[in-house]
């Protein structure tokens, strides 16, 4: 990926998790998160299209504003809710992996949307990038942001390793990433792997962490402990801005 000298500010808000951050958005075993800069893109789309659909009201959000939807793999909890996204806003580029199932393939373009299957480092808007297909017991892919002063990284479920999706996204950036949105898989993780997981992606420049969906209490209240006041609580309707 070439690097850009300047990048506007971006804004991440969680629309689809496990836990909710407003009480009066839903929460539900799932993962999505509406990218905000140029472009609106749209990463995975929960369980439940129904439900992404309630919360991003109660937001205040358009889901005809988002040109760009990114499914991080293909498990329910990711892709459920696209089929119910694609039969309002069909206008969309849907980015998936090389390795997606052909009835997923098909039904984006029975919805009548056109899909891009991804490769490592593709710009997907100004400041939005893809690992592309990150090897591991589930193929994924992550989303690597340019922010005004650093970069993100967000995760589905990061099922390769949460390590390897970092090594991945700094690797294309050539760059150090400094925060972290998403899921880390490790629910059923032992306590020694959690911990060298979370060390391992602190002592490679993670300052600032919100780990959600399938990360598990155990690593979240060790990346509380890890992290500090650099610990980010997420939920569904919680935003950050970069």
């Amino acid at each position: 990926m070439e690097k850009k000298e300047e990048s506007g500010a971006v804004k991440v808000t969680i629309l689809y998790d496990n836990f909710s951050f407003l009480s009066e958005l839903l929460p539900s075993h799932g993962f999505s998160c509406l990218v905000e800069g140029e472009e609106k893109v749209l990463f995975d789309t929960g369980e439940s299209g129904p439900l992404l659909f309630k919360n991003m009201e109660l937001l205040g959000m358009d889901p005809l504003s988002i040109s760009r939807v990114v499914i991080s793999h293909e498990h329910y909890d990711h892709i459920g809710g696209l089929g119910y996204l694609l039969a309002r806003n069909p206008e969309v580029v849907v980015y998936i992996l090389p390795s997606f199932s052909q009835d997923a393939k098909r039904e984006i373009k029975e919805r009548g949307a056109r899909f891009v299957e991804v490769k490592r480092g593709m710009e997907i808007a100004p400041s939005v990038f893809t690992t592309g297909e990150v090897e591991g017991p589930v193929r994924e892919q992550a989303l690597v942001v340019k922010g005004e002063r650093n970069f993100l990284l967000v995760g589905g479920c990061c099922h390769p390793g949460a390590v390897k999706m970092l090594e991945t996204a700094s690797s294309i950036v050539d760059d150090k990433i400094e925060l972290f949105i998403g899921g880390l898989h490790l629910y059923q993780s032992s306590d020694k792997e959690i911990v060298q997981t979370l060390k391992s992606l602190k002592q490679l420049g993670i300052s600032k962490i919100a780990p959600s969906h399938c990360s598990g209490f155990a690593a979240l209240n060790y990346a509380q402990e890890l992290w500090g006041e650099n610990y980010v609580a997420s939920g569904v309707g919680k935003s950050f801005n970069f």
